[in-house]
């Protein structure tokens, strides 16, 4: 892996430098250089993998004093993309918090990062650990597959941005932008301390609802980044005489409710049922209880989540959750369900989806954990009132698993 540090303010330059070893990187694969002339021409005469971009920067040598937005030059040069070689990844890095807010948007408009660098907080230094692992990780899949290695710790996906994603974006990671190599999906990366360590996170959310995208984007992401565990967050129907709106189910087993035979009797169709049902982890499943017997965390998280909050205290249920390609707001068709498995208490259209990637993935596999909290009872009353709180408490919850799984990983 070979990383080009562009930055003029040497003692800086050395925290940066000295994060990275610490990553796992040797020395030799670093190089400095101090003004955008000479970066631009450094890019030219060989590729890096991750080039990291002081905003304010002098020119050219000779300069006295840097430029503000000096390093733009460089961004500007990389876009027209004649000469020099563009890194995959590339990180601005500046200790100004007007920096970020004033040239944030021209780094994001091509998905590239940028950290607010800080003497007094080393949460910069856990963002640049993420990255340097997910590039290793990488490179490392392209040269081979050795069938052990995980490339990060906890990847989330959801199926509706406006909510569940929105729920995601707001834990604590630090997310950023992330592009990955001929790959349009929009992922963020951060980091959060869970199991003991500065976890790696990745997210993203499905084009849209259902099985299919949520397929395609589980495969991907487990592809892309090998994680540990995958995660999905978000909403769910729930069975009204089990759960109240607002609860949390973790999905244990799921399967979808399409999946059988149609056959014909009397002259009439008749559905017969031929379910594939997967369970979650034994040992998670058993973390997940414990999770939902303690009730200062439950009341913690109802008191922190966003949204309109049901008119009841916060529950976590371990049980069956089914998945289905259409939108159910019809009470009979939930019922009709319950025939394929009499505890039935969620339904959703993407668990088995989560469920079913993660155990036709090639090694090494992830542990896949549905998490989602309930927003309606899939009835004619069908409604939005609860779905921000549903997808904050999903969200939450799922932390917390992340954060004991990952500690017995």
């Amino acid at each position: 892996m070979r990383v080009l540090i562009v930055e003029d303010d040497v003692p800086k330059y050395g925290k940066i430098r000295a994060c990275l070893v610490e990553a796992g990187l040797d020395e030799n694969e670093i190089d400095l250089v101090v003004t955008a002339q000479e970066a631009v021409s450094a890019l030219e005469a060989r590729r890096y993998d991750l080039l990291l971009l002081d905003v304010n920067l002098p020119l050219k040598p000779g300069d006295e004093k840097p430029k503000r937005g000096g390093g733009l030059a460089v961004l500007r040069e990389l876009h027209r993309g004649e000469a020099a070689n563009t890194p995959q990844y590339i990180v601005g890095v500046t200790a100004y918090e007007d920096v970020v807010k004033e040239f944030g948007a021209e780094f994001s408009d091509h998905l590239w990062s940028l950290v607010h660098f800080t003497e007094g907080n080393n949460h910069w230094a856990a963002q640049l650990a993420s990255k340097v692992a997910y590039i290793r990780a990488s490179l490392a899949s392209r040269r081979f597959s050795d069938g052990t290695t995980y490339g990060t710790d906890v990847a989330i996906l959801t199926a509706v941005e406006a909510v569940e994603f929105a729920a995601v974006g707001d834990l604590p990671a630090g997310w950023q932008p992330l592009r990955a190599t001929n790959d349009e999906t929009r992922y963020l990366s951060g980091s959060l301390h869970l199991g003991g360590r500065d976890a790696s996170l990745i997210a993203a959310n499905a084009p849209r609802m259902g099985m299919a995208a949520t397929a395609i984007l589980a495969a991907k992401l487990i592809q892309q980044f090998r994680p540990r565990l995958l995660l999905m967050v978000g909403m769910c129907a729930g069975r009204a005489d089990e759960v109240n709106a607002g609860d949390i189910i973790i999905a244990d087993p799921t399967w979808d409710w399409g999946s059988g035979k149609i056959k014909s009797v009397d002259d009439a169709p008749f559905f017969e049922p031929a379910p594939h049902q997967l369970d979650l982890d034994a040992d998670i499943a058993e973390i997940c209880r414990g999770l939902a017997n303690n009730r200062d965390l439950l009341n913690g998280i109802r008191k922190d989540a966003k949204g309109v909050r049901p008119p009841f205290e916060l529950n976590a249920h371990v049980g069956p959750m089914v998945s289905g390609a259409a939108v159910v707001a019809h009470k009979p068709t939930f019922d009709e369900l319950q025939r394929q498995h009499r505890g039935l208490i969620g339904l959703d259209m993407e668990a088995y989806a989560v469920a079913s990637a993660a155990l036709g993935a090639g090694r090494p596999r992830p542990h896949a954990v549905i998490v989602k909290g309930v927003c309606d009872y899939a009835d004619k009353d069908k409604a939005g009132d609860f779905q921000q709180y549903a997808a904050s408490v999903s969200a939450a919850f799922a932390m917390r698993v992340a954060d004991q799984v990952l500690e017995r990983l």
